[in-house]
């Protein structure tokens, strides 16, 4: 079922609850009401009665005892009205007297009702008259020439039931009226707010079928859940645009890069096959090993980062980067003797980490400027406290880097000098390998350069 007419459903059914409690309890209010009324007007009759039989027109409070009329002293019809009736019994149930508005009839008789009565109580209850009709009765016992009646004032509960009926289906009649409007209603409303999220399910079946991932939702609306979802999906088609964009682009050039050894190994096999001079033999065999070589290198740096991007990392323990940080210093100055390799600013700081992962990070750095500053070039590194952050700074005094290739230095393959990265046995991988692992120690890595002053490469994990 769509979800128009699931929250439409909701919608009404949730309408349909409340209006039947506001029903019942209006309803049982009004009868409480209507029944107090009858009550009420059932006292002053009785109370009519009694006191003028006392003399009093009504009496406060009632007093049964001490008076001994005659029969012909109670006002039977005077106080007789129509729907107010007034009977006499005695205790055997007998009628002695009664009200020339009943005419043939009497009324109905309850044997509690009259047991209490007898008892001296002043009582009243709803008694059944047959027919589906009731009558509200109240009974008090009233002294004539020394023996005690009961005197009995009943009035139909006709004109509440009536009253009663009308509000039912008065209420019933509502809530239909009210839940075809809440229907229709809900259902346009429904519709109309969820027109952008159709529209966004249309957008993504027609990317997901044609594959462009140039198109956009473009949602101009208020910035609610509909707005943010929109966005949310906006901002996921621009994620995975540049994410297929830069396979793309990762897929040429890792062909290129292999195809290119490729190509010299062939000629080299080419030229082995033919009668040349030992020494041309050796030197074929010596271009061939070393492009094995950087295909290793390619291959290795490949399925490096296919396993820090799935965090296939041996598990994190607390690492001081103070000792990684000398360890790669003492290494460097060991591998180049062209290149001046010192120490900076070092502090003592400890993160948690893979110290395979953080060592390796840094040798790239390393490596990266040494393999791209002129020799004599000085080469800094640095280690400190940066609010809550650790930096690791990796500074040298080379040529620098132009400011349109610094956006894409640390993506798959880009070389700022492709033919003298060939030369210096670069695969275009080692920044790429930094930014992953940097990011998945929950870090940064950024660059600044001038060019003709140097580069520095600056590392950012959090303590």
């Amino acid at each position: 079922m769509p979800i128009r007419w699931r929250l439409t459903l909701w919608f009404s059914l949730i309408l349909l609850i409340i209006m039947t409690v506001a029903g019942a309890i209006g309803h049982t209010f009004l009868q409480s009401h209507l029944r107090n009324d009858i009550d009420d007007n059932l006292s002053v009759y009785s109370a009519k009665i009694h006191g003028t039989l006392h003399g009093n027109e009504v009496p406060e409070p009632l007093d049964y005892d001490v008076i001994h009329p005659t029969l012909s002293d109670v006002p039977i019809n005077e106080f007789a009205s129509p729907g107010i009736y007034i009977q006499l019994i005695d205790r055997d149930g007998n009628i002695i007297a009664k009200s020339d508005n009943l005419g043939d009839q009497e009324l109905p008789f309850d044997s509690s009702l009259v047991e209490k009565g007898f008892n001296g109580n002043v009582d009243i209850a709803t008694v059944s008259a047959g027919e589906g009709a009731d009558l509200r009765i109240m009974v008090s016992p009233l002294f004539i020439q020394n023996e005690t009646l009961l005197l009995e004032v009943g009035e139909s509960l006709q004109h509440v039931d009536s009253i009663i009926n009308q509000l039912r289906w008065g209420f019933f009649i509502s809530i239909l009226v009210a839940l075809v409007l809440a229907v229709l209603s809900g259902a346009i409303l429904a519709q109309r707010a969820l027109a952008p999220v159709k529209r966004i399910t249309a957008i993504a079946d027609s990317i997901g079928e044609s594959s462009d991932l140039g198109r956009r939702v473009g949602y101009n609306g208020p910035m609610d859940e509909v707005g943010h979802l929109a966005a949310t999906f906006d901002h996921m088609i621009d994620h995975l645009d540049k994410v297929f964009q830069s396979q793309k682009i990762f897929v040429a050039d890792a062909s290129h890069d292999l195809r290119s050894p490729l190509t010299v190994l062939q000629g080299n096999l080419d030229l082995l096959k033919r009668d040349m001079p030992e020494e041309d033999k050796e030197e074929s065999l010596r271009a061939m090993r070393r492009e094995i070589k950087r295909m290793n290198g390619i291959v290795d740096d490949l399925l490096l980062l296919a396993e820090i991007e799935t965090d296939q990392s041996d598990q994190q323990e607390i690492v001081s980067l103070k000792d990684i940080l000398l360890e790669c210093l003492k290494q460097a100055q060991q591998l180049t003797t062209n290149h001046t390799i010192v120490e900076g600013k070092v502090e003592d700081i400890s993160v948690k980490g893979n110290r395979h992962r953080l060592n390796q990070m840094l040798a790239n750095l390393v490596s990266n400027a040494v393999k791209y500053t002129p020799e004599s070039s000085t080469i800094t590194l640095s280690l400190f406290r940066d609010d809550e952050r650790a930096r690791i700074e990796v500074a040298d005094n080379g040529m620098g880097i132009a400011p349109e290739h610094i956006p894409h230095l640390f993506d798959r393959f880009y070389r700022v000098s492709k033919a003298r990265s060939r030369d210096a046995g670069s695969t275009g991988l080692g920044l790429a390998i930094v930014k992953e692992i940097a990011r998945q120690h929950g870090g940064e890595v950024t660059v600044e350069s001038e060019t003709g002053k140097g580069s520095t490469f600056t590392v950012w994990l959090k303590l």
